[in-house]
């Protein structure tokens, strides 16, 4: 794993926490429960908010360099400039929190200079009354048209041996973006395989990991799911047999290995994965003899 494709998903999965923050801000201002602590989760200017990392993260992967895909540069300037509208969204939210209550509780008699004060007060309230509803329409409007934009970078990211395992495990959320239909699109565009091929590669981002468990819960599934893939057998019990093999069950993991060697396969990369089950097995058989000899002395002490 390098340094971008780890940075490459934190800023997918920034993109995310930033469409469902603003969706949740969305909803809360329609139920006039929206408060300065919502918005301070979804954008500030101290670092603690979704969307003040996922600008800078735009600016530490896209800068102005040749390598730099203009898709990139229109994602990072369309992120600019929802920053820039949220934190406005944030100040005449924060007017309404903080001053409007301060200036209804004004009462007794006031001088002509403080009536104006007041006058003033509740005429700047007012306006940003209007502009808090205005802003939340077009941050939400930019938000989408982000995550619109967030599908060629998933595209043009699909060799980071990462993004298979994300989007897997994060189908829920990018069918709540994209709709059913939508993500069985973006997969077909990514793969010719669509979701099978997803899941066939986030399977082996695992094995690529040695998280042999979780590889194997996913390639049973898919071995379920699609009668006769002989690289989604191969690759479980491949995963099955190192598996067990670190949990000391070697009778199982022979087994296993044994069976992932007798499957005939065309793709030259398994035929090189077949060269570290042989290996494998070789291990479990001298383990076995070991142990086997170690009894053997017990017996014999005995005697």
């Amino acid at each position: 794993m390098t340094n971008l494709e780890k940075r490459q998903i934190d800023l997918i999965k920034e993109t995310i926490c930033v469409y469902e923050k603003c969706l949740e801000c969305k909803r809360l201002f329609q139920n006039n429960s929206l408060c300065f602590a919502n918005v301070r989760e979804f954008v500030d200017d101290k670092g603690e908010s979704c969307l003040f990392r996922l600008k800078e993260m735009c600016h530490s992967l896209y800068k102005d360099t040749d390598a730099t895909d203009y898709k990139e540069k229109l994602f990072a300037i369309t992120v600019g400039y929802i920053f820039h509208e949220a934190m406005i969204l944030r100040e005449n939210l924060y007017q309404l929190e903080f001053y409007k209550p301060h200036y209804e509780r004004v009462t007794g008699e006031l001088t002509g200079v403080e009536k104006k004060i007041v006058n003033e007060i509740w005429a700047l309230t007012k306006r940003a009354e209007k502009r808090l509803g205005v802003g939340m329409e077009e941050v939400k409007r930019l938000v989408k048209e982000l995550v619109v934009q967030l599908k060629d970078l998933i595209k043009m990211y699909k060799e980071n041996y990462l993004l298979p395992r994300f989007i897997f495990d994060n189908r829920k959320s990018f069918i709540r973006i994209y709709g059913k239909k939508g993500f069985e699109k973006l997969l077909n565009e990514m793969y010719s395989d669509g979701e099978v091929g997803l899941t066939l590669r986030a399977a082996k981002s695992y094995l690529e990991s040695e998280y042999y468990d979780i590889a194997k819960k996913i390639l049973r599934g898919i071995t379920h799911k699609t009668k006769g893939n002989s690289e989604a057998v191969f690759l479980y019990m491949y995963a099955s047999a190192f598996h067990h093999f670190l949990k000391n069950r070697f009778s199982k993991a022979i087994m296993y290995a044994m069976r992932a060697c007798e499957v005939s396969t065309d793709d030259k990369e398994l035929e090189k994965v077949k060269e570290a089950l042989k290996t494998l097995i070789k291990e479990i058989k001298k383990e076995l003899r070991n142990k086997k000899g170690k009894k053997e002395v017990l017996v014999d002490a005995n005697l």
